[in-house]
């Protein structure tokens, strides 16, 4: 078996070049890293995990496999872009900026997962070989910018819930949907959560008053036939 190196990143350190070859990077605790603007940080198919402070600015972290923030852990997207093709777990606090998550094809085979509260500014669901994302059940996902939903002819993706109740990707004040070979589970809804309109009760006054009713009407009707 071959066993690869993990890498952690202590203290403050500004990426000027791209990363390759480990088997995770690691942002620990008190830890923090920053792409420089215009910069990109290739995690080469591995995972991102981010416990202490990490700034995207206007850079690009690509070839991810799966995103994790910990619960002491800040992402900040800046206006950059993070792509992925395994899961993002969310756990801690993703600050969206204007910048774009993209899940797509690459690194990871099988479905991509969506867990945890997260709000994007733009969110990027593609794939050419017919993926399967997962929402999670409830309504912890919000976009305010654009939400794609991108598969192909004979090869749509599929965004379903995480269980049988329903799920919701939230959609914030002016944004956009852009949707072309896609099917969408009938348990997700996008912009909104399904609504039942409640049937009207009424209380033991209005049931008294509408028996009264009931029972004058007959009177009328025999008084107008006379």
């Amino acid at each position: 078996m071959t066993v690869r190196p993990l890498l952690k990143i202590g203290a403050s350190l500004l990426f000027a070049f791209s990363m390759q070859a480990f088997a995770q990077v690691t942002v620990p605790v008190g830890g923090s890293v920053s792409v420089p603007p215009g910069g990109s940080m290739n995690l080469a198919c591995t995972d991102l995990l981010v416990q202490g402070a990490m700034n995207v600015n206007s850079g690009s972290v690509t070839q991810g496999l799966t995103v994790g923030i910990d619960a002491t852990g800040v992402l900040n997207g800046g206006s950059g872009s993070i792509t992925l093709s395994g899961d993002w777990n969310n756990l801690g606090t993703f600050v969206p900026g204007s910048g774009t998550v993209v899940l797509t094809d690459g690194c990871a085979s099988g479905s991509s997962a969506l867990t945890g509260s997260t709000v994007f500014n733009n969110l990027t669901l593609s794939s050419t070989s017919g993926h399967t994302y997962v929402i999670p059940s409830g309504s912890s996902i919000t976009v305010n910018g654009t939400l794609t939903l991108q598969g192909t002819v004979g090869q749509p993706i599929s965004v379903v819930s995480s269980s049988g109740s329903p799920a919701t990707i939230l959609l914030g004040p002016g944004a956009t949907v852009v949707r072309s070979n896609a099917n969408v589970s009938g348990n997700v809804f996008i912009g909104a959560p399904a609504s039942t309109t409640a049937i009207p009760t009424l209380n033991a006054w209005a049931l008294a008053i509408l028996a009264m009713l009931m029972a004058v009407v007959p009177l009328i009707r025999r008084r107008v036939a006379i």
